[in-house]
């Protein structure tokens, strides 16, 4: 090993060479940022209030992260880096002399290389009398090394005025190679209505030096101190500061760390947000997250674009896996259907009508020739890149950080409103004298769908004949319910249950994931298939519910293939996508009357319908947990991979519940196969 050690400054990534001696770095060049080689260190610190954190392992190189307390905004502080492979310290590897700066809010990261492969190592931060936590952390196995066994976790959306982070302590306590964090580190909101009264006591209510208000009264992150102040609020929590301390993490951004459902500069809180870029807003929340995150990338604050950073990246462990980090917000087109037009995210990036999705993704693509420049999730650059990463990975297995789901999430309306008819109808009908068997209510089902798809909507409820209904009704009552006893007894009743004509209509649910860039992702599997790529999964967040199906070539055709698979795992702790849903159902009157596609209510209590509504509409969702947090627990061998999700409980008198996991439920996919099975 080198026994030399270096400084180099880089976009404010600092590194050194592991060695075994204790001399203090020094060194760096012209071009170094102010702290550098030549300028005094600073003043000493009072602390590590924010703990440390390492992330980014590689077989030769991990980097390591804190935050230097004390400094008066205007010198650098002293802090002093020690590394060792003995949890005592007693021989050090690296004993550097680094310089927290103003400029970058006290942060330090600092690359040290020269290590070995798959090796744990200790290392802390010392200014002044203070000495910080310990951290541990594990380097990669080497490319190509055989490897029996991987294990890891997954997590995303981590609100902290949600239910409660108890997640946090069992994950702490696991044996894990590392974390990776699909996106939704902090929320940039605070305040919002989903934010109140719901979260735990240990968790007061946090505020921002600047921020916007909303008309709802909700303010959210607009300047680079409220996105530092959130992320210095996230990191004092003991639970977070554990789990960083106890593993590397490897994380990307998805929206909440910018701007909810944000794509490139732009924000979507109104149906004209989006007109005008936010390039100092994106900026800011990139540099911020740049601060905190113990990621092996560069910022470069002398480009003045908003694409000033590139954060997706590719990790190898040994013979067993490569995982490919993607960027799926700072590329992205504007939704396919722009909210200005639908005039809300309702038709823009929920419930969106599926064929005028289609039409207006392929009137976009004919517009630039064919190709996907406008209909990107990825872009053109990135999405090459993807490419290579899958078609050159020697890897049994290769996953894929992704932060929104791949999994189509479709809903048919008519043939729902045709169930649901059918639901209140047959109790009246046995009222009547005309108790149904399942043969008979399948048939009324289908009758009343027959009648519903030929009804006029023209206008804004819709006009129902029944001329499939009422003629099967007779058959099946032996002539008791006539035609005059239908129009008078029943029909009212059911064109009273009839939703909004624009209801009868096939949707997709979330058209800010895959589903809204449908052309790119049959593109991603169409390259797949013909590269004869296998043993491809996604590790998914975003959606804030657990998830798990297989990945079709075209969820279009009459009999589509799986291609790879798609494993979502529930927030750690932001509202379930149930709530979402349940909110829409309760408090848009458009949408009241599909209340018991998402619950019912019995006894009093709240009894979720979502859950089966998605799995009626879309058979490849294997398993599904629509109203949950909690996280992901993965084990990695050659022939299979095995996911646990752990659903955390509810508050306890605003405390975590001990234990914090509730329930698990096992998923499996064996190699060769893009399939889900479920324990």
């Amino acid at each position: 090993m080198d026994r030399r050690q270096f400084l180099k400054w880089s976009g404010f990534l600092t590194a050194s060479v592991a060695a075994g001696g204790l001399t203090a770095c020094g060194g760096g060049g012209a071009g170094s940022l102010p702290g550098g080689a030549g300028s005094a260190l600073g003043i000493n610190g009072s602390g590590f209030g924010q703990g440390v954190a390492s992330g980014d392992p590689k077989p030769d190189s991990i980097v390591l992260w804190t935050r230097a307390d004390g400094g008066d905004g205007l010198q650098n502080v002293k802090v002093t880096l020690q590394l060792s492979d003995r949890a005592d310290f007693s021989a050090l590897l690296v004993n550097v002399a680094l310089s927290a700066q103003p400029d970058w809010d006290y942060t330090i990261r600092h690359k040290v290389t020269g290590l070995n492969s798959a090796a744990t190592y200790y290392y802390r931060f010392l200014t002044g009398q203070a000495v910080s936590m310990t951290g541990r952390t594990k380097t990669a196995p080497a490319a190509g090394a055989p490897l029996s066994q991987l294990k890891f976790a997954f997590i995303s959306c981590q609100d902290w005025s949600v239910n409660h982070w108890g997640a946090f302590d069992e994950l702490a306590n696991q044996d894990l190679d590392f974390i990776v964090h699909l996106g939704d580190y902090i929320y940039e909101t605070v305040g919002a209505g989903f934010q109140s009264g719901g979260n735990e006591t240990r968790h007061p209510a946090l505020s921002l030096p600047n921020g916007t208000q909303r008309a709802d009264g909700a303010r959210y992150a607009t300047t680079l101190a409220d996105y530092r102040s959130l992320y210095k609020s996230y990191r004092n929590d003991a639970r977070l500061q554990k789990l960083h301390a106890s593993f590397p993490m490897i994380a990307i951004w998805d929206d909440h760390e910018f701007s909810d459902d944000c794509w490139q500069d732009r924000q979507e809180y109104t149906a004209t947000d989006d007109s005008s870029p936010q390039t100092t807003r994106r900026r800011s929340a990139s540099q911020a997250w740049f601060e905190n995150m113990p990621a092996d990338v560069q910022l470069d604050l002398n480009n003045p674009s908003f694409q000033n950073i590139q954060i997706y990246r590719s990790f190898t462990f040994g013979d067993l896996a490569t995982l490919v980090m993607t960027d799926e917000r700072l590329y992205r087109s504007d939704h396919i259907i722009p909210e200005t037009q639908a005039g809300s995210e309702i038709g823009s990036r929920y419930f969106v009508q599926k064929n005028t999705l289609a039409q207006v993704e392929a009137s976009k693509m004919a517009s630039t020739g064919g190709n996907l420049l406008n209909v990107s999730i990825l872009g053109e650059t990135q999405r090459a890149w993807w490419q290579n990463q899958m078609k050159s990975a020697s890897t049994t297995w290769k996953l894929w950080g992704n932060e929104v789901s791949l999994l189509r999430m479709g809903f048919d309306g008519t043939i729902a409103v045709a169930s649901l008819l059918t639901q209140g109808l047959a109790p009246q009908l046995a009222g009547l004298g005309l108790t149904l068997t399942q043969p008979q209510i399948a048939q009324l089902q289908g009758a009343l769908y027959l009648d519903l798809a030929a009804a006029n909507t023209s206008g804004s409820t819709p006009v129902v004949s029944y001329t499939n209904t009422q003629p099967l009704l007779s058959t099946l009552s032996g002539g008791a319910i006539s035609a005059g006893m239908f129009n008078t007894a029943i029909k009212p009743g059911l064109d009273a249950s009839l939703p909004p004509s624009m209801f009868f209509d096939k949707f997709i649910l979330n058209a800010d994931q895959w589903d809204g860039y449908n052309a790119e992702r049959k593109a991603l599997m169409t390259y797949l298939k013909a590269q004869g790529i296998a043993n491809v999964v996604a590790l998914t967040g975003d959606i804030h519910a657990f998830f798990a199906g297989p990945v079709m070539d075209d969820y279009d055709a009459a009999s589509p293939s799986p291609v790879m698979v798609d494993l979502v795992t529930a927030g750690v702790s932001s509202n379930s996508l149930f709530s979402y849903f349940k909110n829409v159902v309760d408090t848009v009157p458009a949408f009241s009357k599909a209340k018991p596609l998402i619950y019912t209510t019995v006894s009093g209590q709240v009894v979720n319908t979502f859950t089966s509504t998605l799995q009626n509409f879309n058979s490849w969702l294997k398993y599904v947990d629509s109203d949950a947090q909690g996280y992901a627990l993965v084990t990695l061998t050659p022939a299979k991979l095995s996911c646990a999700f752990h659903k955390v409980g509810t508050l306890s008198g605003g405390s975590a519940p001990n234990p914090a996991t509730a329930s698990v439920k096992t998923v499996e996919v064996a190699v060769g196969s893009p399939s889900v099975n479920v324990l």
